[in-house]
């Protein structure tokens, strides 16, 4: 107990070494908390499934798994080893109860569906919950917003004007499945009334998912090569050469493969980001620790005298280490409780920048517990265990001599600084990449305009469509208005066909005269255009293998003649290169218009305008309510990944250098003591206060220069491998390298500087006058 009071004395009378400790580690703790929470979350999704080693997905490529909807039928009839199947597909419906009216997230799914997943159902039988088409399932929340003080079971309700009846009621979907949040489940059999009655036999649309349960003890993957050959006899997209492949991908694998799957879409994340994060955490910690083991080494000399009389009383070398790693023990307790009350603290911002809903209560459990603070105590050995030796070490007669300080200065102290120095150039020269190609992507030109777009969802039928038209051109600040069957930011409709022995596979639009003035796309006309035309992009006309004199070709059963060319517009993210693309123009309105997109004037007030339209789509409707948003929003939201990772890179990079100046900081004034009396010395000899200010920062600096020559194929390398993965990229230019490495070279410059500067133009008789 005494031995610890003398410690607590010992870090009154040095606060700017305590409060560099305990801060750097207890928001280094933070974000290793944050992020190892995340980590694990991530890596745990749809591991809740009972059966979760016997649900396969049904993938027919290596980035597709939307298949037709008798495949799950014909698959079970051909392989014995299937026990069961479920299709799903999610949609946003019109929800009217009482004076509700309203949209809401609904889910389509068989009835087998909560016999294959084990999502939790409240009330309700899982082998019967969604046997009839008119059954529908409410999530608790959403049954505690609509029926808050009664019971929902046998209520009805209207889903886009069908009326069904509640038969269960489940726990709300958890953030760690790949399934995307809904607010009800409805009987698939509903799709009929989107689709027709024939989409449930109908082969020709292959845009839904089928998952397929196995038997006890089946191997599915055996059977791929069998079910392969099936498919190319029997089913049209493998007769005709666009699918080669038939894949099972286990339940809990889905969330990390980023698959194109029609009418719903999944959660889903990249498992090497997982990976990166897991690195940047490990990264975390051990900068943490080796911040410990600098400072404490480079202050132990001021402890010298308290190790030397411990010893002359007759403590041994052990007891002194142990002592040391008692102290780096009680240090990280403390900080580690800091970094978790921080960690509570900082989750909003972390759900935030990370798009995730953490839930750091679910895992205070007594083993978690147990573990973390396992984990703390190790942690403290580990970043005590150096430092406990180097002092123990000091020999009695060294102190009274006080030729101890001169062999504090040890080349692993050298050797942790300047690899904190590599860690904090690396992750500026990567953040600055990072953030350079995250604004690259979105300030891209895509070859059409997303500015000042307003788009809603057509709800309306062909004769009410120009009616609406005509409303929405009185409105001051409306330019244009367009109706089309796909937009440049949705990708319009894939259409896959077969063109002189060749499968190809084309974006289909089918737009209005005005859809080109609305987004802006470029057209090049091989004549005067008259009615109806076709238009293809460069590269549709590359794939047809057509130029302006040979123009037309066979889509299906119809001859087309290709009107012109636009330009390559980019219809998906810039993760994809641009493919073929098809545009249908029809002077006369004879298609089912998907959306409605209002270019507002460029003059206008966006957002007052958006109002307005919004209010005379509305009393057109007769309070009809309809999905609507600014087509740049889409834009952004495709690049939330890139957003994410450049989020957590800078927040990491900004603590790295925090914790490293602060070291530093701490770091000088031990060094600056150390030299006093050489100091002055040079002084007395007639140096400036410059030339010792230069020569206390040399001793960082040459460090600094050190790690920037390894940082920078490290970065290079790690840049370049990211890049690999874009069509669409930066260079990696010189002048980022350079850089990093002359702001951590000012910065240190700065605190060092800060330190130096009282003891550089002090009076030399202080320092020497005991001598």
């Amino acid at each position: 107990m005494r031995n610890f009071r003398t410690y607590f004395k010992f870090l009154s009378r040095n606060k700017l070494y305590t409060i560099v400790n305990i801060t750097g580690f207890s928001i280094s703790l933070m974000f290793v908390f944050l992020l190892g929470i995340y980590v694990i979350q991530e890596l745990s999704v749809d591991k809740f499934h009972e059966k979760k080693d016997r649900i396969y997905l049904l993938v027919n490529s290596t980035d597709i798994a939307s298949v037709s909807n008798p495949v799950g039928d014909y698959v079970q009839s051909k392989l014995p080893e299937i026990e069961s199947y479920t299709r799903v597909l999610s949609r946003n419906v019109n929800f009217k109860y009482g004076e509700t009216n309203t949209f809401y997230e609904a889910m389509f799914a068989d009835s087998t569906f909560f016999n294959i997943f084990s999502f939790d159902l409240i009330d309700g039988n899982p082998d019967n919950v969604l046997k009839s088409k008119q059954n529908v399932v409410l999530t608790q929340s959403f049954a505690n917003k609509i029926f808050p003080d009664i019971n929902p079971l046998g209520k009805t309700f209207q889903v886009d004007d069908i009326e069904v009846i509640v038969s269960g009621i489940m726990k709300d979907f958890p953030s760690n499945t790949h399934l995307p949040e809904c607010d009800f489940i409805l009987n698939y059999g509903l799709i009929t009334n989107y689709w027709g009655e024939d989409i449930l036999q109908d082969w020709g649309n292959s845009s839904f998912v089928t998952y397929l349960l196995l038997k006890e003890g089946a191997d599915i993957n055996s059977k791929k090569d069998f079910l392969l050959e099936l498919f190319k006899q029997d089913y049209w997209v493998y007769e005709m050469g666009y699918y080669d492949e038939v894949t099972f991908v286990p339940v809990d694998e889905i969330y990390f493969n980023n698959f194109s799957t029609g009418n719903i879409g999944f959660n889903s994340n990249s498992k090497s980001l997982i990976y990166i994060y897991f690195a940047i955490t490990i990264l975390i910690l051990m900068v943490a620790i080796l911040n410990y083991i600098n400072l404490t080494v480079s202050q132990s000399s001021f402890r010298g005298k308290e190790t030397a009389i411990r010893k002359l009383l007759g403590s041994s070398q052990k007891s002194i280490i142990s002592q040391f790693i008692s102290e780096s023990i009680m240090m990280a307790l403390l900080a580690s409780v800091l970094g978790i009350l921080l960690a509570f603290a900082a989750k909003p911002f972390f759900n935030n920048i990370m798009s995730t809903n953490l839930d750091i209560s679910q895992y205070v459990t007594p083993l978690n517990i147990l573990i973390v603070i396992t984990g703390i105590v190790v942690i403290g050995i580990v970043s005590g265990l150096f430092p406990a030796i180097v002092v123990s070490q000091f020999k009695p007669i060294e102190v009274v001599k006080g030729t101890y300080k001169l062999k504090v200065k040890t080349l692993f102290s050298k050797v942790l600084i300047t690899f904190q120095y590599l860690v904090a150039i690396s992750l500026l020269i990567c953040s600055i990449f990072l953030i350079k190609q995250t604004n690259y992507l979105k300030d891209y030109n895509l070859g059409y305009d997303t500015g000042k777009v307003f788009v809603m969802k057509n709800i309306f039928d062909q004769e009410k469509i120009e009616g609406l038209k005509n409303e929405l051109f009185k409105i001051p600040g409306v330019e244009n208005v367009s109706y089309s069957a796909g937009t440049p930011f949705d990708g319009g409709n894939n259409q896959s066909f077969e063109y002189e022995g060749e499968p190809l596979s084309f974006q289909v639009f089918q737009v209005d005269s005005a859809f080109f003035d609305v987004y802006g796309i470029k057209l090049f006309p091989f004549e005067d255009i008259n009615g109806n035309s076709v238009w293809v992009n460069q590269q549709g006309l590359n794939a047809l293998h057509l130029d302006s004199t040979n123009r037309s070709f066979k889509y299906w059963d119809q001859d087309l003649y290709i009107s012109g060319t636009t330009n390559d517009f980019n219809f998906r993210s810039l993760h994809t290169p641009v493919g073929p693309s098809l545009i249908i123009y029809y002077s006369e309105l004879n298609y089912r218009p998907w959306h409605i997109s209002v270019k507002i004037a460029s003059s206008a007030n966006t957002f007052e305008t958006a109002d307005r339209i919004k209010e005379t789509y509305t009393e057109y409707s007769n309070g009809e309510l309809f999905d609507s948003f600014f087509a740049d929003e889409v834009i952004q939201k495709q690049y939330e990944g890139e957003n994410k990772i450049s989020k957590i890179i800078i927040a990491f990079t900004v603590l790295t250098i925090i914790i490293l100046m602060m070291g530093i900081l701490a770091m000088s004034l031990y060094y600056v003591n150390q030299k006093e009396k050489e100091i002055a010395i040079r002084k007395a000899n007639g140096a400036k206060e410059k030339e010792i200010i230069y020569m206390l920062n040399m001793n960082f600096i040459k460090w600094i220069i050190v790690a920037f020559v390894l940082a920078i194929p490290l970065s290079y390398f790690a840049m370049q491998k990211w890049l690999e993965s874009f069509p669409y990229k930066i260079s990696l230019t010189w002048w980022i390298f350079i850089m990093a490495g002359i702001v951590i070279i000012l910065l240190s410059a700065v605190f060092v500087t800060l330190q130096s500067w009282k003891t550089a133009t002090s009076n030399p008789v202080n320092a020497l006058k005991n001598e």
